[in-house]
Protein backbone atom coordinates (compact mmCIF):
# COMPACT_ATOMS: atom_id res chain seq x y z
CA UNK A 1 0.00 0.00 0.00
CA UNK A 2 1.19 3.53 -1.03
CA UNK A 3 0.74 6.20 1.17
CA UNK A 4 1.55 10.24 0.96
CA UNK A 5 2.60 12.01 4.20
CA UNK A 6 1.22 15.63 4.59
CA UNK A 7 2.72 17.90 6.21
CA UNK A 8 0.26 18.19 8.78
CA UNK A 9 0.83 14.51 10.08
CA UNK A 10 4.81 14.52 9.77
CA UNK A 11 4.73 17.76 11.74
CA UNK A 12 2.62 15.64 14.35
CA UNK A 13 5.30 13.05 14.52
CA UNK A 14 8.14 15.19 15.08
CA UNK A 15 6.74 17.81 17.68
CA UNK A 16 3.45 17.72 19.84
CA UNK A 17 0.68 18.72 18.22
CA UNK A 18 -2.57 18.52 19.43
CA UNK A 19 -2.72 15.67 16.17
CA UNK A 20 0.13 14.04 18.09
CA UNK A 21 -1.22 11.11 19.44
CA UNK A 22 -3.86 10.58 16.29
CA UNK A 23 -0.30 10.53 13.98
CA UNK A 24 1.20 8.34 16.50
CA UNK A 25 -1.15 5.44 16.20
CA UNK A 26 -2.24 5.62 13.03
CA UNK A 27 1.86 5.29 11.64
CA UNK A 28 2.09 2.30 14.57
CA UNK A 29 -1.12 0.57 12.93
CA UNK A 30 -1.79 1.55 9.45
CA UNK A 31 1.60 2.29 7.97
CA UNK A 32 3.66 0.39 9.87
CA UNK A 33 3.67 -2.07 6.47
CA UNK A 34 3.17 1.15 4.20
CA UNK A 35 5.56 2.24 1.56
CA UNK A 36 5.45 5.92 2.16
CA UNK A 37 6.01 9.11 -0.01
CA UNK A 38 6.49 12.87 0.21
CA UNK A 39 6.73 15.43 -2.74
CA UNK A 40 9.19 18.32 -2.55
CA UNK A 41 6.74 20.76 -1.88
CA UNK A 42 5.73 19.14 0.86
CA UNK A 43 9.28 18.95 2.13
CA UNK A 44 9.68 22.42 1.41
CA UNK A 45 6.77 23.29 3.51
CA UNK A 46 7.38 20.51 6.55
CA UNK A 47 10.99 22.62 7.07
CA UNK A 48 9.35 25.78 7.16
CA UNK A 49 7.00 24.72 10.03
CA UNK A 50 9.90 22.69 11.32
CA UNK A 51 11.26 26.35 11.52
CA UNK A 52 8.95 28.02 12.78
CA UNK A 53 7.89 25.96 15.45
CA UNK A 54 11.08 24.78 17.07
CA UNK A 55 13.04 28.07 16.07
CA UNK A 56 15.79 26.22 13.68
CA UNK A 57 17.94 27.73 11.30
CA UNK A 58 17.07 26.18 8.11
CA UNK A 59 20.17 23.33 8.28
CA UNK A 60 18.86 22.24 11.48
CA UNK A 61 15.53 22.01 10.17
CA UNK A 62 16.41 20.57 7.38
CA UNK A 63 18.67 17.64 9.72
CA UNK A 64 15.35 17.28 11.54
CA UNK A 65 13.04 16.52 8.89
CA UNK A 66 16.06 14.32 7.00
CA UNK A 67 16.74 12.21 9.76
CA UNK A 68 12.65 11.57 9.69
CA UNK A 69 12.14 10.43 7.04
CA UNK A 70 15.33 8.27 6.73
CA UNK A 71 14.41 6.71 9.54
CA UNK A 72 10.52 6.31 8.18
CA UNK A 73 11.80 5.13 5.15
CA UNK A 74 10.35 7.76 3.28
CA UNK A 75 10.90 8.03 -0.26
CA UNK A 76 10.59 11.96 -2.19
CA UNK A 77 8.90 12.58 -5.36
CA UNK A 78 10.81 15.09 -7.32
CA UNK A 79 8.74 15.49 -10.37
CA UNK A 80 5.34 15.46 -11.52
CA UNK A 81 4.19 17.15 -15.05
CA UNK A 82 2.66 20.41 -15.29
CA UNK A 83 -0.62 18.71 -16.72
CA UNK A 84 -1.37 16.69 -14.21
CA UNK A 85 -1.27 19.81 -11.58
CA UNK A 86 -3.59 21.71 -14.38
CA UNK A 87 -6.06 19.05 -14.49
CA UNK A 88 -6.71 18.67 -10.60
CA UNK A 89 -6.70 22.52 -10.48
CA UNK A 90 -9.87 22.62 -12.96
CA UNK A 91 -10.98 19.58 -11.12
CA UNK A 92 -11.36 20.45 -7.17
CA UNK A 93 -11.24 22.96 -5.49
CA UNK A 94 -8.33 23.33 -3.38
CA UNK A 95 -5.56 24.93 -2.20
CA UNK A 96 -2.08 25.81 -4.90
CA UNK A 97 0.14 23.72 -2.68
CA UNK A 98 -2.86 21.08 -2.39
CA UNK A 99 -3.30 20.64 -5.40
CA UNK A 100 0.13 19.73 -6.04
CA UNK A 101 -0.28 17.10 -3.39
CA UNK A 102 -3.20 15.61 -4.84
CA UNK A 103 -1.33 16.10 -8.37
CA UNK A 104 1.48 14.20 -6.98
CA UNK A 105 -0.43 11.37 -5.38
CA UNK A 106 -2.55 10.94 -8.70
CA UNK A 107 0.78 10.90 -11.07
CA UNK A 108 2.51 7.80 -8.64
CA UNK A 109 -0.86 5.86 -8.45
CA UNK A 110 -0.90 7.05 -4.62
CA UNK A 111 -4.68 6.50 -3.36
CA UNK A 112 -4.54 7.01 0.24
CA UNK A 113 -2.74 9.69 2.30
CA UNK A 114 -1.79 10.47 5.98
CA UNK A 115 -3.18 14.25 6.56
CA UNK A 116 -5.36 15.82 9.15
CA UNK A 117 -6.23 18.38 6.29
CA UNK A 118 -10.16 17.88 6.11
CA UNK A 119 -9.48 19.19 2.04
CA UNK A 120 -8.76 16.00 1.01
CA UNK A 121 -11.83 14.24 1.76
CA UNK A 122 -13.32 15.94 -1.50
CA UNK A 123 -10.46 14.02 -3.63
CA UNK A 124 -12.49 11.12 -5.40
CA UNK A 125 -9.21 8.86 -6.00
CA UNK A 126 -7.77 9.81 -2.98
CA UNK A 127 -8.71 8.24 0.62
CA UNK A 128 -7.77 9.90 3.87
CA UNK A 129 -6.00 7.45 6.52
CA UNK A 130 -7.79 7.22 9.43
CA UNK A 131 -7.25 5.04 12.81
Amino acid sequence: MKVYLDTNFIVSLIVKTEFSEKARKISETVLKDAELFVGMNTVEETTYVLMKILKKKLHEAVKILNDFLEEMEVIILEFIPFETYIEICEKYSLLPNDALIAATCKYYGISRIATFDEDFEKVDFLEVVKV
